[in-house]
């Protein structure tokens, strides 16, 4: 009977620091607030790095514009199916993690479609997909755990503001 009880003490004693050793994982949380104009039109929280590595944040709304390209010259044209995004997105990638760093790369859209024209000549004709709005590409940034930062967007009218924090699960 006290054999039991020991394996049994020991058995619960090792579970707890198992559990309390798991409980103690820590995760670099990303908080996103994306305005245009004073408003918001994006924001979230997103784990941008834990045990398996670091994980991009996309949030995207719209949708994808197919249009045709002729490419070629008398007698060799090629016809080929495009497709070009019009709407909101905002892709936040990880290029660099490291302990208490870690540095992103920012892509954002927010556009509108005007139409779809026709240009060139009637042997080879191709579509132009025409929008207005904002687009922006590859902005880095560097955040330290703890830090908010404006990033830098080119256009007056948008703000994005991260910031980074660790969070236990």
């Amino acid at each position: 009977m006290q054999f039991v009880r020991k394996t049994l003490f020991a058995t619960a004693v090792a579970a707890s620091l198992i559990a309390s050793a798991h409980g103690a994982t820590t995760v670099q949380t990303l908080d996103i607030t994306w305005y245009k104009d004073g408003q918001v039109i994006d924001s979230g929280r997103h784990i941008i790095n834990d045990d398996t590595g670091p994980a991009p944040y996309l949030n995207r709304s719209g949708k994808e514009v197919g249009y045709a390209v002729c490419s070629g010259t008398a007698g060799a044209m090629r016809l080929s199916a495009e497709k070009k995004f019009v709407g909101r997105s905002l892709l936040i990638e990880p290029v660099s993690v490291n302990s208490g760093k870690v540095r992103l790369s920012v892509s954002a859209i927010d556009t509108v479609l005007d139409g779809i024209r026709k240009v060139g000549t009637a042997d080879c004709t191709s579509e132009v997909v025409d929008v207005h709005g904002y687009t922006a590409s590859d902005l880095p940034v560097e955040l330290a755990d703890g830090q908010t930062v404006e990033v830098p967007m080119k256009n007056p009218q948008y703000r994005l503001v991260l910031n980074l924090h660790r969070d236990a699960l």
